[in-house]
């Protein structure tokens, strides 16, 4: 399952369908599926487009080339547990910078134990390095239990094939051609969103017992837009469940699949989701609806994994008061910590007429800023001093850069003109690693020093 901080990147496609000319047209995503008692199998998904790429001539035309390098290191050993690169090639038409190349997409996959991870993927252009993107995550890998029925994660694809599948194709499994769809993307061009998932272990004791198997599709604002199920017999270790969701007539929204297998005596249930966005300017939302009150179970926190409660309350601190700061640490299961942030961003509705909750959308699009624009070698965007004054205060109304100097390393101001009849913060890269540090602020209770500038200073 992605986390939601990393897949708001694409929902900002939807308002501005335009691309920072220093960032490569690269999409990557994963799923886990069941291996052994101590493992699960991963599968990476890439997809590479190479516009803007600089294209080198080969005595049949021209060829862009891409480096991705994929680093997933092992939390409680600090070892690497992958540390490789992979190099992608792809013939172009043109030699105008790739412009008339196919994207390419691309699976690999691993065989991971149980453990914590940090993964980070970095793709860049082979002749041109300032042309990259780089994804970090944290990721908790727990093997499928045995004898215990459970689901697969979603992934997502562009395309599945039955008929004429290919056998020899990458993408070939389970007598099926399933094209992966990394990007979380679908548009009016392409309104069919494909799925595949696994079912594992549905064995019973009870020989007269069966399963539901419920499929949910929930809009932004938690409300339900499809709904379907289907009896499933006991017995099978292994099932593949795939299908199609046509989108053609949802309005451009991000949306949550959700996979439910329910043992029908005892009503327990194994949940698997997977958000992604569609971008459908031919239908207007006209709906009236205020948002649909479903509680926990209807929104997006229903189905966030103990990581992703983790990593959204830490992302979100900032605005916390100190109770709920003390109340979060004392949580130490999964329910109650979706919960609490169900409840966290409910009581910061500012419009709770609405079927959006504007308030929790502007701080995640602050997220995906500070993210975008601030991380730094293994800090995430939000962890740092100009990410924690964004998240805090917002975008500011001026922000003026001074690059470094014979006699002065690199600093820059931020005004805010309505914070105390107007505030400023002084962030510098004081050891000369793009770690840039909040040095001086006028603002009540933030850092103050008169003398920041010496900092600053060459000379010390």
């Amino acid at each position: 399952m992605k986390h939601f901080t990393r897949a708001l990147s694409v929902l900002i496609l939807f308002s501005t369908i335009s691309f920072p000319q220093n960032d490569l047209k690269f999409e990557f995503d994963y799923a886990r599926f069941k291996y052994d008692t101590t493992s699960v199998y991963m599968e990476f998904y890439y997809d590479l487009n190479p516009l803007n790429m600089i294209a080198k001539p080969i005595p049949n035309g021209h060829m862009v080339e891409a480096i991705v390098h994929v680093e997933m290191k092992d939390l409680s050993a600090d070892t690497f547990y992958i540390n490789k690169n992979w190099r992608i090639e792809s013939i172009v038409i043109d030699s105008l910078n790739g412009s008339y190349a196919k994207s390419l997409t691309g699976v690999f996959g691993f065989v991971i134990p149980q453990g914590e991870y940090s993964l980070m993927v970095k793709a860049y252009d082979a002749k041109n390095s300032v042309l990259a993107k780089t994804i970090n995550e944290k990721l908790k890998i727990s093997p499928f239990h045995e004898n215990k029925f459970s689901v697969s994660d979603i992934q997502l694809a562009s395309n599945i094939k039955k008929d004429n599948a290919d056998p020899l194709s990458l993408f070939y499994k389970n007598t099926l051609e399933v094209i992966p769809n990394p990007s979380m993307v679908y548009s009016e061009k392409s309104p069919v969103a494909f799925y595949y998932s696994e079912l594992y272990d549905m064995i019973l004791e009870d020989p007269n017992s069966s399963f539901t198997l419920q499929k949910l599709l929930y809009n932004s604002a938690g409300m339900p837009v499809y709904k379907n199920e289907k009896q499933i017999k006991q017995g099978a270790k292994s099932i593949v469940e795939y299908g199609l969701l046509n989108l053609v007539k949802y309005p451009t929204d991000s949306y949550n699949l959700v996979l439910s297998l329910i043992e029908n005596e005892s009503k327990q249930a194994f949940v698997s989701a997977k958000r992604f966005y569609f971008y459908n300017p031919s239908v207007v939302d006209s709906s009236s609806m205020k948002r649909l009150d479903a509680g926990l179970i209807g929104s997006e926190f229903a189905v966030f994994t103990l990581e992703e409660c983790d990593l959204m309350f830490n992302q979100s601190k900032y605005i916390a008061m100190q109770k709920e700061i003390d109340q979060f640490k004392t949580l130490n299961t999964v329910e109650g910590k979706r919960e609490f942030l169900f409840n966290f961003w409910k009581n910061r509705d500012s419009n709770p007429e609405t079927p959006q909750n504007e308030f929790k959308n502007e701080y995640l699009r602050r997220i995906e800023f500070v993210n975008r624009n601030f991380t730094i070698s293994v800090r995430k965007g939000y962890q740092t001093e100009r990410g924690r004054v964004y998240l805090t205060y917002g975008e500011p109304d001026q922000r003026d850069f001074y690059p470094s100097e014979i006699n002065r390393k690199p600093y820059e101001i931020w005004f805010y003109n309505d914070i105390e009849g107007g505030v400023s913060f002084i962030f510098g890269d004081v050891t000369g690693f793009g770690n840039y540090e909040l040095l001086h602020s006028n603002k009540r209770g933030e850092v103050r020093d008169d003398n920041w500038e010496m900092r600053i200073s060459s000379q010390f």
